[in-house]
């Protein structure tokens, strides 16, 4: 760490490219740097206000952890998908139009422009036929939603706040049941 700035080492960086675990682009390094200044790899910055609206919506805060916006899911979902496929491109491209259009078409306005009702109605619209999805919206639930989900369980707020996950520690005594019927 250099004064203050929440940047990762070289050291580190190179590992993980080495591992396989960040693209050679930079994009996961950027999206673990701080929290200003973040350049979309992917996504137009309306583009990636809407994935990270959505994102809140599908995992949002509550007492027990923050949310998918507080994990920066959005930006992780934009460094993933800009190094997907064409075909990934495209689906995530043609998807949050189908978004778009769906605000459009139900409240005459931007997803964006909608509160906070209307943008829920429009989320749990997409998400109605999940296990047979007929139309562009809800192909793309099926998507957003297993990105969102990645995304923010491979987060440390995910795994740490949300999970209670603790890393690998050492266990002095492992004591078994204590139901009585048992002991």
């Amino acid at each position: 760490m250099h004064g203050g700035e929440h940047k990762m080492e070289r050291r580190t960086i190179l590992k993980l490219v080495a591992a396989g675990v960040l693209p050679a682009t930079g994009g996961l390094v950027q999206l673990g740097c701080g929290s200003g200044g973040y350049k979309p790899e992917f996504f137009s910055a309306s583009q990636l206000d809407l994935v990270d609206a959505l994102g809140e919506l599908i995992l949002p805060s509550d007492d027990h952890s923050p949310g998918a916006r507080a994990a920066k899911v959005a930006r992780y979902i934009d460094v993933m998908v800009a190094a997907g496929s064409s075909e990934l491109q495209a689906s995530w491209k043609s998807g949050l139009e189908a978004v778009s259009e769906q605000a459009r078409e139900r409240f005459g306005r931007d997803f964006s422009d909608c509160d906070a009702a209307q943008q829920d109605a429009i989320v749990a619209e997409m998400a109605r036929n999940e296990d047979d999805p007929r139309t562009a919206a809800e192909r793309f639930f099926g998507q957003l939603k297993r990105m969102t989900i990645d995304g923010y369980y491979t987060s440390e707020i995910g795994i740490h706040q949300d999970l209670g996950y603790q890393g690998n520690t050492a266990v002095d005594e492992f004591p078994g049941c204590t139901h009585e019927e048992h002991v």
